[in-house]
């Protein structure tokens, strides 16, 4: 299975909404405002083959691309501590929370047999048109020629 039928299945088991797409348009997604709804929007990924020792057969396939794990994000909100709470902040109320289904994804993959190489991510606030807070995640998979999904 190709790794955008693989994240879209893996964000819809976690109850994320998936999108696939350049980024230009992933940007003029509707955010939702509703706060709890979560987005994985995945940017065109790379593909690489990887060839057996003889060059005859291909055996497995690396992945190496960038997706948006993101939520509505209120403009308005401090970054963390700045009003003197950091429970109310974006990192509290818009990235933290994302930091465990990043974990959880990346658990998935592995379990599922793929190799993960790469797996990490950076914060982000107010990304989008859509005003979205955040991680914008990088990754590095390589998956088995024979690997069935």
């Amino acid at each position: 299975m190709d790794i955008v039928r693989t994240l879209h299945s893996l964000a819809d088991a976690h109850g994320l909404e998936y999108h696939y797409g350049k980024k230009a348009a992933l940007n003029l997604l509707d955010g939702s405002p509703e706060p709890d709804r979560m987005f994985l929007l995945h940017e065109f990924t790379n593909r690489k083959s990887s060839y057996n020792q003889t060059g005859t057969k291909i055996e497995a396939t690396e992945y190496e691309g960038k997706f948006f794990l993101v939520k509505h994000a209120d403009y308005n909100l401090h970054f963390y501590a700045e009003a003197g709470d950091t429970e109310t902040g974006k990192y509290a109320t818009g990235i933290e929370p994302l930091l465990t289904v990043f974990t959880t994804l990346g658990n998935s993959l592995a379990c599922m047999g793929h190799q993960v190489i790469q797996w990490d991510n950076i914060d982000v606030t107010d990304a989008l048109d859509a005003n979205m807070d955040g991680i914008l995640c990088s990754y590095k998979i390589k998956t088995p020629a024979n690997y069935g999904g």
